[in-house]
């Protein structure tokens, strides 16, 4: 089709008459592209620049399927005649070809105003329809995910280990023992998760976006401590440039098949970004939340918390593309109802983050994380009649790969450690949890 549009726009341009031509003229006849353009090749770099040679060239790496090839012969054709129509539909087709579907429309544009004859016109108008279907289709984007995991979690509550001096130390109450969440238990686990992620391209700068997750855990040693987890979200995005404009809306809702009370909880929060690019390896941001937390079973819990951010992101040169994040933010959480002594769970907090990530192999990358997270008591005697303001210290870290054995899927072993050290004895504890996820996704 291609040679016989460029004919026909053109006027039948007298391709030379060499042997080569021919030959490869005849394989494009017959239906393969693929050696007329191998059979081109070989003369290319002697015979770039010769219309006629490139045009045949271009369409022979077109209908072989190489269209960045094509668009390259393309270019030197009309660069020396602008107005050659049937290159410029072969151009608008290599540029289709390749998603680059804003060129595209503009060649067609082109080809348009040069009045071409009806049958041409009929295939502009097929290539027009064409992109604005794909244009309709990348608008709309629907990814997804499926995974399992399984491991060892040696404090799966994360309570103190030794209860019984904590509850002494902490209200001068002796001989109490752990009953429930208070108890500290080991096991292994098994869960499963899956999520998909809507996005919307509404305009050039404005995006929507929609998902749900879905995530259950498996205690095998204490089964009624089993836990699952819904996450709903949407978000707008607004692109300006180096800046990025972000708001969302967040729902959660975890349950724990345990002993009453429960540590159930739902919460609703609402969160704001701006990213800002400095370029090709930095990025700023600027963000905060404010987030509605629930307990059904513990309405001391109840907390509406605050927090302002900030990260940058930075991209290091090299072959193993070393990527660094840190991020600080603060806050507080404001209670909602008061403890029997009058005091209620009024608490500030900072926290800080850095994560890094190392690519080994195009399909391997180690990553790590580190957090320091401070969170001090603004109620007195909240909790513990010995420690007027409690302060907590926890710090965890996270060592993991990401392996990608095949499209689609991926295998991420990790490793997790957490530690929270107290002035109030009952919230001291110590926790690692060794996970390996096995994640397929969808696109």
């Amino acid at each position: 089709m291609s040679a016989l549009v460029a004919s026909m726009l053109a006027g039948g341009s007298a391709w030379a008459a060499d042997a080569e031509m021919d030959k490869a003229r005849a394989m494009l006849r017959d239906g393969k592209p693929a050696d007329a353009y191998a059979l081109l090749e070989k003369q290319e770099f002697i015979r770039a620049g010769d219309v006629e040679f490139d045009t045949l060239i271009g369409v022979a790496a077109l209908d072989a399927g190489k269209p960045d090839k094509a668009t390259l012969a393309f270019e030197r054709v009309l660069a020396l005649d602008p107005n050659a129509a049937g290159v410029r539909l072969d151009m608008a087709r290599a540029y289709f070809a390749l998603g680059d579907y804003p060129r595209a429309r503009q060649e067609l544009d082109a080809v348009a105003g040069l009045n071409p004859p009806p049958t041409a016109r009929l295939i502009i108008d097929k290539y027009y329809r064409a992109i604005e279907e794909r244009e309709q289709a990348k608008r709309t984007v629907v990814n997804g995910y499926v995974e399992g995991f399984g491991g060892y979690d040696d404090n799966i509550t994360s309570v103190v280990g030794d209860f019984t001096n904590a509850v002494l130390a902490t209200y001068n109450l002796p001989g109490f023992l752990p009953t429930g969440n208070a108890v500290k238990r080991s096991s292994g686990i098994l869960g499963a998760g899956a999520g998909v992620e809507v996005t919307h391209q509404a305009t050039e700068a404005v995006s929507l976006s929609a998902g749900a997750d879905v995530r259950h855990r498996e205690v095998l040693r204490a089964h009624n401590y089993a836990s699952d987890q819904v996450d709903l979200r949407a978000g707008i995005s607004y692109a300006q440039g180096v800046n990025l404009y972000r708001a969302g809306l967040t729902l959660q809702d975890y349950h724990q098949r345990t002993d009453v009370p429960s540590a159930d909880r739902n919460s609703i929060g609402l969160n704001a970004e701006w990213r800002r690019s400095y370029g090709a390896s930095d990025q700023a941001s600027l963000f905060g939340l404010v987030t509605r937390q629930r307990f059904p079973d513990i309405a001391v819990n109840d907390v509406n918390t605050v927090g302002v951010g900030v990260g940058w992101l930075h991209q290091f040169e090299g072959a193993r593309k070393p990527l660094l994040y840190a991020s600080v933010l603060g806050g507080q959480d404001n209670a909602l109802n008061a403890l029997p002594n009058g005091a209620n769970y009024d608490r500030r907090f900072v926290n800080g983050r850095l994560y890094g990530q190392l690519s080994l192999t195009e399909a391997s990358d180690l990553f790590a994380s580190i957090g320091i997270l401070y969170r001090g008591d603004r109620s007195a005697f909240a909790r513990s009649n010995n420690v007027a303001y409690g302060g907590d210290h926890t710090s965890d870290v996270t060592l993991g790969w990401n392996w990608r054995p095949a499209p689609h899927w991926t295998v991420r072993p990790q490793v997790a450690y957490t530690e929270n050290r107290s002035n109030i004895a009952l919230s001291e504890y110590r926790r690692t949890e060794t996970i390996v996820t096995v994640r397929y996704d969808l696109h």
